[in-house]
């Protein structure tokens, strides 16, 4: 009988878990930096991101936005952009990397390389959910790898089978 009611509980348990689920989106990503600063000039004159705040003096942490301003960065709601400081090497993790979302991958690789950023492979076009794109990887300044990826006209989002 006790390991019935206990069966019984745990189930019951395990139901109501599956049942809870919270709204989730993408607060921020975070990139390392050996000098903030520096880093947050790259990502401002790479991707138009701007500055919205800082933590510390000197700073160890600044915090970006999309925006036309940093008025305009600061009232948005896109994900935040962290640049923060790394005391160690260069991140070497393949995986670990900010993906963007580009609307002309050519441009934007240009841009990205006139401000300090390396091709680690060239625009090469891939299909993801049966749907064709184009990708590209470079690494900024500070030894982050960057993915940007040209979706087809239209569409703002990847489609998963």
């Amino acid at each position: 009988m006790r390991r019935t009611s206990t069966a019984i509980l745990g189930l019951t348990a395990a139901t109501w878990l599956t049942c809870v689920h919270a709204d989730v989106t993408v607060l921020a990503v975070r990139l390392g930096a050996k000098d903030v600063v520096a880093l947050a000039k790259f990502y401002d004159a790479a991707f138009g991101l701007k500055e919205i705040d800082r933590v510390g003096q000197p700073p160890t942490e600044i915090i970006m936005r999309y925006g036309a301003t940093v008025a305009a960065a600061k009232a948005g709601s896109s994900p935040e952009f962290l640049v923060a400081r790394r005391d160690s090497g260069a991140a070497n993790d393949p995986i670990t990397h900010a993906v963007f979302h580009v609307s002309d991958i050519g441009a934007a690789v240009l841009a990205a390389k006139a401000a300090g950023a390396t091709m680690k492979s060239d625009v090469a076009s891939i299909s993801i959910g049966g749907m064709p794109l184009k990708t590209a990887t470079l690494v900024d300044p500070d030894g982050n790898v960057l993915e940007l990826m040209e979706l087809p006209k239209g569409v703002n989002h990847l489609r998963h089978p």
